[in-house]
């Protein structure tokens, strides 16, 4: 009498391990992309400080450098103090905006890694065929 097979070999066996293979592929990828997706928060929670703060600041002294330079400036020169002011706050608000949206636009996308990793994969699954 032939021996039954056991439950590791056979035809039940392989699609058993090719299941198990995929989970764990699909499992590690999963937890990449959180990863990814912890990291991308850390980075917008850190940008959205950095801007509120910097918007506070800048209001700040905002005002408080323009009303003592008004305050101390002849009735004459009021007027034209107030409009060179408007006018470099204008240009600043303009730097600050360009560098907020260079920061916004610094380092890989989101996911990256995870679309690396997925890439290889394919590759690599193309390549056994």
């Amino acid at each position: 009498m032939a021996e039954p097979e056991s439950p590791d070999r056979g035809l039940l066996g392989s699609l058993r391990r090719i299941c198990d293979s995929g989970l764990a592929l699909l499992q590690t990828r999963v937890e990449l992309v959180s990863v990814e997706l912890q990291e991308q928060k850390v980075r917008l929670v850190r940008v959205l400080v950095l801007a509120a703060v910097a918007v506070f600041l800048a209001n700040m002294a905002t005002v408080v450098v323009t009303a003592t330079v008004v305050l101390l400036a002849r009735e004459s020169a009021r007027l034209p103090l107030l409009v060179g002011f408007s006018l470099l706050y204008v240009a600043a608000t303009a730097v600050a905006f360009v560098w907020l949206r260079k920061e916004l636009r610094a380092g890989p996308p989101p996911l990256n890694d995870t679309v690396s990793e997925l890439k290889k994969d394919r590759e690599w699954l193309s390549s056994r065929n």
